[in-house]
Formats: C-alpha cells, sequence, structure tokens
C-alpha cells in the first residue's frame, strides 16, 4: 500500500505537468528527472486505473478524469500548503493555546499578577490556566507546561530552573508568647506542627547549621494540602509551619509572624517550569519559559 507522502509526490507532478504545460517543465519546476516524472505519472494512472493525459510527443491533453483530479489535487495541495504556512507562521509569531498547570498558592499570589502581562506582549497567545497542587501527569492530562516547587521526581520530561523560593519556619507572635520559642530544632517535638502535607517528607524537617545537619522528626497536629490555609492557622496562633517566603513573606516583615530558629537554615526549595520535551519545542511554550524566567528571577 502506498504512503500519503508518495500520494502527494504524484499529486505534485501531476498538477506541475498541468501547471508547466509539459513534463520536461514539470521537471524543471521540481528539479527531477524527465523519466522520473513519467515514471510517476504512469504509476499513478495505473493506480488510478484511468487515463489522466492523452500525450504525444508535442502536446498534452487532459481527459475528462484527468481535469477532475487535477482540480482535486490542486485544492489538496494548496490546502497542505496553507497548513504548512500557518505552523512557520507560528514559529515567527506565536500564536495558539497553551494549557498551563500551577501550585495554587503560587499561582495565586505570584503568577496571578503575570498572566496580563504576558497576555499584552503576546495577544495572539491563549491561556488555558488550571491551579492545582496534585502532581498532574503531563502527557496524559494535555498540558503544555507545568510550574513545580521542590524536589522533582526523575521523569523523562524536561525541567527548566526559573527561580527559588526560602522556605521559613514560623509561628505568630502570640503562640511564641505561650508556648516559648524553640533554640534548637528538637526542641520543636515539643509544639504544634502545621504541616503542609505535599512537603511531608515523612514528617521530618531538616535544618542547618554551619554545613551541619539536624533532622527531626516530628509528629504534626494539623495536616493540609494549601499553604494559604497553613498560613491562616499560624497567624491564628495555631502553630509552628514552614512555609515558602512567597505566602508568609509579607507576615514576617509586618510582624504578624516571627520566624522561629532564625540561625538554623532550611533548604531553599527550587521553582521549574517542567514541560515534555525540548525537541521541537512551540515557540508559545518557549515564550512562555522566557516570559516566567525573565518575570520570576526580577523577583527573587
Amino acid at each position: 500500500m502506498m504512503d500519503k507522502s508518495n500520494k502527494l509526490l504524484e499529486m505534485s507532478i501531476f498538477v506541475a505537468i498541468i501547471d508547466e504545460g509539459s513534463l520536461v517543465g514539470a521537471a524543471n519546476k521540481l528539479n527531477l528527472s524527465k523519466q522520473a516524472v513519467s515514471r510517476h505519472l504512469n504509476s499513478l494512472e495505473e493506480r488510478l486505473r484511468v487515463r489522466l493525459l492523452q500525450r504525444t510527443t508535442r502536446s498534452i491533453a487532459l481527459t475528462y478524469e484527468g481535469q477532475n483530479f487535477y482540480l482535486q489535487s490542486k485544492n489538496i495541495l494548496d490546502s497542505v500548503a496553507e497548513a504548512e504556512a500557518v505552523i512557520h507562521a507560528e514559529q515567527v509569531d506565536p500564536i495558539g493555546v497553551l494549557r498551563i498547570n500551577v501550585p495554587v498558592s503560587f499561582g495565586v499570589l505570584v503568577l496571578a499578577p503575570l498572566w496580563q502581562k504576558f497576555r499584552d506582549k503576546y495577544p495572539k497567545i491563549e491561556l488555558d490556566i488550571t491551579l492545582s497542587d496534585r502532581v498532574v501527569n503531563l502527557l496524559e492530562e494535555g498540558y503544555d507546561l507545568a510550574v513545580r516547587i521542590g524536589n522533582l521526581e526523575s521523569s523523562s520530561l524536561i525541567a527548566r530552573k526559573l527561580a527559588y523560593t526560602r522556605i521559613i519556619a514560623a509561628a505568630s507572635p502570640g503562640y511564641l508568647e505561650k508556648y516559648g520559642s524553640p533554640t534548637h530544632p528538637n526542641e520543636l517535638q515539643n509544639h504544634d506542627i502545621i504541616l503542609y502535607s505535599h512537603w511531608a517528607k515523612n514528617e521530618l524537617w531538616e535544618f542547618w547549621q554551619d554545613k551541619t545537619l539536624y533532622p527531626v522528626q516530628l509528629r504534626a497536629k494539623v495536616y493540609c494540602n494549601n499553604g494559604d490555609t497553613c498560613r491562616m492557622m499560624m497567624l491564628q496562633g495555631g502553630g509552628i509551619s514552614l512555609q515558602p517566603d512567597f505566602i508568609i513573606g509579607e507576615d514576617l516583615q509586618s510582624g504578624r509572624l516571627i520566624e522561629v530558629l532564625p540561625s538554623y537554615k532550611v533548604q531553599d526549595y527550587n521553582i521549574y517550569a517542567v514541560y515534555p520535551s525540548r525537541k521541537l519545542l512551540p515557540l508559545r511554550t518557549q515564550c512562555l519559559i522566557d516570559f516566567l524566567l525573565e518575570q520570576l528571577q526580577s523577583c527573587s
């Protein structure tokens, strides 16, 4: 069975013969030998089981069937050329729909103010944004790109680091006044812990001081898969939690929350753009990656 590319080649040769008025003219236009053009024409007629051209040594003439086939072939080839032109144009002027998955809190607090800037810069790109802290399957669920924070699992996906966020242990002044401020990570075991469940890591928190690791195994009083909810409980005196600076940064600056164990540090989390493949990456996806890289690094 002949593949579609050979069928298109035969159509292209047949249309060129008619447009150029001869087999020689078609051969010159398509950079083929006259013998190759003649061979493809014979193959086409044999496959269709109909004569398309009446030809002599000096002239060619379309048969009735040939006229119909010429018009249909011309339309098909024009459609193929138009489709290719659209694809080429998209690589110059980005266009199309981008399906994006982002974490809830980061999506609301950091990314939401940026989307219209992106649309202003690339008005032909349509955005379909989903906020979810669940790790989605980009390929199965049809996403072009996801923003992820923290340690990435090994996969075939491509990850581009966009920025980083500080992770800070904090609590409200009221809670610390009531229960005291821990001076060593081990003392956290005597405190109420609010745990962001997506970063649970078996309830193990790791603190560093002077290149020395201090791991502490905790049992939380509250587990929640949303950082904003953890923050509200912290503000209301519910306990100590590890949260990124994009969620509690303003609270720390205003004094509504206070960093605990400030002489110990928690490892920063990287923020990544994750996408299925680097090969033949659509221009609209590349534009989004470059935009996020520029915007988020300027905020770091």
